[in-house]
């Protein structure tokens, strides 16, 4: 089982960095955050490293920072450039989100590596999901993964155009959440990934409590049965879509 999305930098469990899964990557979300998360990296056999700036934090994503993480990205254990996208949640200005998005996608072409896509709307709107589906088509780069998919139809379809993979977290598993629910059961098996996000979005029956990246099996365990297969038949289709993403070993 292999957990395509989490943050170990934010967990202070030392077992946080699971010996019993396949594979976890772990993504930073600024200059401190991605230094942090390579060390994991080089410190854990199973754990590789998606370096970038995310959203909330774009405007501190000054050329010093950039520079760091180009840097950083160059290392072997990475293998994803983000997370980045639009967040409207909080309110925050759009306009240097977008402008980072932009030099993530440079980043992640010059290297050949997934770009990681975040997209949070503010409840009752679909700003940033608009706003992200056009910039990854303006971007047009071939390798990426809707991060936590929010069931956004628009960018469902812009994002399996260029070919990229879906991935799902702990929401998932939400009684309430029948949009993703239908998403989840839509999506072609494969493009589909799982991650907990950890330490956010613990699916049932955790919920309420500190995610981490064990949990992931939840949540394939949930999209196994509505998809109408086993967990056993489906686990091996999800490491294989994160190797072929992350270009992980076998």
């Amino acid at each position: 089982m292999t957990d395509t999305h989490c943050h170990l930098d934010a967990l202070e469990d030392p077992d946080a960095a699971d010996p019993t899964l396949a594979a976890i990557v772990s993504v930073g979300t600024d200059g401190e955050s991605c230094r942090k998360t390579l060390l994991l990296a080089e410190q854990h056999e199973n754990v590789w490293a998606v370096l970038g700036v995310h959203p909330n934090s774009a405007d501190e994503a000054t050329p010093v920072v950039r520079a760091e993480i180009e840097r950083l990205a160059e290392h072997p254990k990475v293998v994803g450039i983000g997370e980045t996208g639009f967040d409207d949640y909080w309110s925050k200005p759009l306009a240097p989100q977008r402008e980072a998005f932009f030099w993530h996608a440079s980043l992640a072409r010059r290297l050949q590596k997934p770009l990681v896509l975040h997209v949070r709307d503010k409840q009752g709107h679909e700003t940033a999901s608009v706003m992200a589906r056009d910039a990854i088509l303006e971007a047009g780069h071939p390798q990426g993964i809707l991060h936590c998919f929010n069931a956004h139809k628009g960018l469902l379809q812009a994002g399996l155009d260029l070919g990229w993979y879906v991935s799902f977290a702990g929401n998932l598993t939400y009684k309430s959440a029948h949009n993703l629910h239908a998403a989840a059961k839509g999506v072609p098996e494969e493009r589909l990934l799982v991650e907990t996000d950890s330490p956010y979005l613990s699916p049932e029956p955790k919920r309420g409590r500190r995610n981490v990246p064990a949990n992931v099996r939840y949540t394939a365990a949930f999209l196994a049965e509505l998809r109408g297969v086993t967990l056993g038949a489906l686990e091996p289709t999800l490491d294989t879509n994160a190797r072929t993403v992350y270009g992980l070993p076998g």
